[in-house]
């Protein structure tokens, strides 16, 4: 016998969580209601017992509302926003920050600086992965669908034609690069593509992730066909575990890596991540030095370097800097960066942050670009470093930002004290946070 207690009403959403999903307020909690956008009214069938909503149907679009302008929009779940105006779109960025900022204990003094949009919303991203379909019957290369996408994907992938956040250097090997990949073996777990961040570049280059079992060397004459059929310059290979394998021509682009920093142009490679959005990244590089306050009397100690990004901007001030990098193509390309950059007071070290960076003693400033899942530990970790005056964040994930700078703050040792918001990622939920703390 069902004893639940379901209630009919209807609610306006009012934002999206950390994780991009649509929430109401119900009995004064947020409740989360996916798969709508802020401004929404919608009727839904609320179980009282459970908390929780049973059933939830559109009743009235939200003012906010624009046509989307992507005949993929909905299978391919890239672009989760792009039915939202870009002006709610950064209202609601900002909202999200502000909503993350209010669970940190203590961090009520914090400065919410003014939200830092995209003026470039298109042809922004140098970067973009290519799944090889795994239905041997119907073969249709593309993007992963949605996860909640309502139509029966074939092969779980959207043979996309174009996309509108690829620089275009990108976009033109798209078809191209799909078909190659329907026409030889299924080797691949998936293909990334890179491009130079010079608009004027036609330079792209490639690493492929073999699936699990798959030898580089006997599929040589397939990865050359990707190359020439996608006209890369180089592509790196690797293996199920991401080591790479084989290097098929120069692997490397420029201007990816500390944009506008004297020296340069650097290097990267499509095995390593980069941030996404060739325009914005020189404004996030300015305000990680703003906030980090770089000179010769300096010392930093930084985490998740990559190939420089932000190391080699600080190093441009005469800070003197160790980094820790786990991976070793980065490392790579990261010290013939520094190399280049001839800098000599800026030190790369292959190694895991999380255990290695607390080698290094009593640092003036910390500076961490970690991964989605956040700095596991990162409250020890400042103290085994001393208790940095500075200490200066850069999340892709607001949970994260929750959750370190909760344990930093913990200790009573430091304050927030400012915060500021980008856009790298336009037409998408996705954020980044760059967060100053200061040591009291």
């Amino acid at each position: 016998m069902n004893t639940s207690k379901n209630k009919s009403m209807t609610l306006k959403i009012e934002g999206l969580t950390s994780e991009g999903e649509s929430f109401a307020i119900i009995n004064k909690k947020l409740t989360r209601v996916p798969g709508f956008l802020p401004g929404d009214s919608v009727k839904v069938e609320y179980d009282e017992k459970k908390k929780e909503i049973i059933n939830a149907e559109l009743v009235e679009e939200s003012p906010d509302r624009v046509k989307p302008d992507c005949y993929f929009h909905g299978a391919c779940g890239g672009c989760d926003l792009l039915e939202l105006s870009e002006k709610a779109r950064k209202k609601e960025k900002q909202a999200m920050i502000k909503r993350a900022l209010e669970r940190i204990n203590n961090a009520e003094n914090a400065v919410l600086e003014p939200f830092n949009g995209s003026k470039i919303l298109i042809k922004y991203m140098p970067r973009v992965r290519i799944h090889q379909s795994q239905n041997h019957n119907e073969r249709a290369s593309g993007f992963l669908a949605a996860e909640n996408s309502s139509e029966k994907i074939s092969g779980n992938i959207v043979p996309v034609t174009s996309c509108a956040l690829l620089t275009q250097a990108l976009n033109k090997r798209l078809v191209a690069t799909r078909k190659i990949l329907d026409d030889i073996p299924v080797i691949l777990e998936s293909l990334n593509l890179m491009s130079s961040s010079s608009i004027t570049s036609d330079r792209v280059v490639g690493h492929a992730v073999l699936q699990r079992g798959k030898t580089a060397h006997f599929y040589i004459k397939e990865l050359n066909k990707i190359m020439r059929a996608a006209n890369l310059k180089g592509l790196t290979v690797a293996d199920h575990s991401n080591k790479i394998k084989e290097v098929l021509g120069e692997p490397s682009v420029t201007g990816l890596i500390a944009a506008d920093v004297e020296g340069g142009p650097y290097e990267s490679e499509a095995s390593f991540f980069v941030q996404g959005n060739i325009y914005q990244n020189t404004n996030l590089i300015k305000k990680v030095v703003e906030y980090a306050e770089p000179s010769e009397n300096t010392y930093i100690v930084e985490g998740f370097a990559g190939a420089g990004n932000f190391t080699l901007a600080l190093a441009a001030k005469g800070a003197k800097i160790d980094a820790v990098e786990s991976n070793p193509s980065a490392v790579r390309s990261g010290i013939k960066n520094i190399v280049k950059s001839g800098f000599k007071n800026v030190k790369l070290h292959e190694g895991n942050a999380l255990k290695d960076l607390t080698k290094f003693k009593n640092p003036d400033v910390l500076v961490l670009d970690p991964p989605r899942t956040g700095t596991p530990g990162i409250g020890a970790m400042v103290e085994k470093l001393g208790f940095p005056k500075r200490i200066v964040l850069v999340f892709c994930d607001l949970e994260s930002m929750v959750k370190d700078c909760k344990a930093i703050l913990k200790s009573g040792n430091y304050k927030l004290e400012k915060v500021a918001g980008y856009d790298l990622y336009p037409r998408t939920h996705h954020v980044e946070a760059v967060c100053l703390l200061t040591h009291n």
